[in-house]
């Protein structure tokens, strides 16, 4: 879209050296914002795409150490020994939210700007947790024998209206 949108802004530029002196500097205002425009989003499309590939290769390092299956223990005892902060949170899958007694590992690794009706959106590796013990009462806990089933890349909005 990029490429397009400079394409455009470069056909009016031209047309802008043609046509007669009047309106030639509308032309070139009008060919410079387009390329401009154009120029802005391409750049812009290129970053993200390098922030996305950054996360990808977080969670692929996360994902080749700590197999499905591996006890919170372990998850827990290899990220304090790289000095990796993490924080617990209930529930990721929020559509299993009453069927889960244990809560889930989040390591941030990543801030993007917010959509406009909100003032943070967070990037986190999330690791998914099956409860060693099924759920009793209301109260959620994170248990060292449950297990560990996936590893994701997990986006939280955050300040929202």
């Amino acid at each position: 879209m990029a490429v397009a949108t400079v394409s455009l802004g470069v056909l009016v530029w031209r047309r802008a050296i043609i046509r007669r002196w009047p309106l030639r500097p509308i032309y070139v205002a009008l060919a410079l914002s387009i390329i401009g425009g154009g120029t802005w989003y391409g750049l812009k499309a290129q970053a993200q795409g390098r922030r996305e590939a950054a996360y990808q290769m977080t969670l692929h390092s996360y994902d080749q150490v700590l197999k499905p299956g591996t006890t919170r223990e372990e998850v827990e005892g290899y990220l304090g020994a790289r000095n990796t902060p993490f924080e617990r949170m209930c529930c990721v899958d929020a559509a299993r939210l009453s069927e889960r007694a244990s809560w889930d590992d989040l390591v941030k690794i990543g801030q993007e700007r917010p959509p406009w009706l909100c003032s943070e959106n967070y990037i986190y590796v999330a690791f998914q947790f099956i409860d060693h013990e099924p759920l009793t009462g209301s109260a959620k806990a994170a248990d060292d024998l449950d297990t560990l089933k996936s590893v994701s890349i997990y986006r939280q909005l955050g300040g929202c209206l």
